[in-house]
């Protein structure tokens, strides 16, 4: 038996672990029922460090911590979301300056980056799983900051709506629909700030404080196929010590350039003249039909088409 060793990998680095999580985005791709994410997600705004920050710096409530507190909201913002959620323990709502906050701000929650991620889900808002299964996958891709202040946003809303010591805050409007139209244009917004944005925000937005609890968690089937990756990465292979990898055969050849386009000829051709055998040989397909489909290709592979024609029964 040829002697072995168990060669030891180094250890994953938090940049191998950022990668691997921003790797896992294509559980989103299967989410939301697409082919591809081309012209939904752009890779460059999949930022790994952000979807680690959100799975792991979180209190025991689930709620996202932010290491620098400059990034975080006014204290004034937080204690009145306190107190309207509390109501009647809290000291005073303060409503309009809340909805100030979030409406001042730069851009929507969800991010300008974000957006057809979030308008593709809205088909899926009526199997309930799937859109919860999406929400959850694209929520991770936010930024830290912005899922700390759409997790505490969406629980408030829930929250005043569920309260029923709570008086009206509108005399004509019921307090779900003032919630949902006060709040989220602040969540969902394109840059063209389009005609139908106000109504996919509605929906979406109606949806998410509907089902909050569960649309923060993070997803166990992602949760575990990442944590496959990883033991991979960190698993030692063995070898054969007294086999010389240094010393094993090569098997690519340089060729040159001409030679490199006369095997893309061939390598083209090979098919192509067992298509056209193919229609030389079906004795069911008529004369015309033949040469109509031998003349399709014609414009493509003509040396080849004139080689086989005169094949062709008169």
């Amino acid at each position: 038996v040829h002697e072995c060793k168990l060669i030891r990998r180094k250890e994953v680095t938090s940049k191998q672990v950022d990668q691997v999580w921003k790797s896992m985005t294509i559980a989103l791709q299967s989410a939301l029922g697409l082919e591809t994410l081309e012209g939904v997600l752009n890779p460059v705004h999949v930022n790994g460090k952000h979807i680690v920050h959100n799975v792991f710096i979180v209190n025991k409530t689930g709620i996202v911590v932010l290491e620098n507190k400059a990034e975080d909201m006014p204290y004034w913002v937080v204690s009145a979301m306190k107190c309207l959620a509390n109501w009647p323990n809290g000291n005073d709502s303060k409503q309009p300056a809340l909805a100030d906050y979030f409406q001042r701000l730069k851009e929507p929650l969800l991010t300008f980056h974000l957006y057809d991620v979030f308008v593709n889900i809205l088909s899926l808002l009526q199997v309930q799983d799937m859109a919860t299964e999406a929400l959850q996958v694209s929520c991770l891709l936010l930024p830290p900051p912005n899922r700390r202040r759409l997790q505490l946003l969406l629980r408030l809303m829930a929250r005043v709506c569920q309260n029923v010591h709570l008086p009206p805050l509108n005399d004509t409007i019921a307090t779900r629909t003032l919630m949902v139209q006060m709040f989220s244009h602040c969540v969902l917004g394109s840059p063209d700030e389009m005609d139908l944005d106000e109504l996919l925000a509605t929906k979406l937005v109606t949806f998410m404080m509907e089902h909050h609890s569960t649309i923060f968690q993070v997803p166990n089937k992602l949760r575990r196929q990442v944590e496959e990756h990883m033991s991979h990465l960190k698993r030692g292979h063995i070898i054969n010590i007294h086999v010389n990898f240094s010393a094993s055969p090569a098997f690519c050849k340089q060729i040159s350039r001409v030679e490199c386009e006369e095997q893309k000829v061939i390598g083209t051709q090979t098919p192509l003249e067992e298509l056209l055998d193919g229609l030389i040989a079906d004795k069911e397909l008529p004369i015309k039909d033949k040469r109509k489909r031998l003349k399709q290709v014609r414009t493509q592979r003509v040396n080849l088409v004139k080689k086989i024609l005169w094949r062709l029964p008169k």
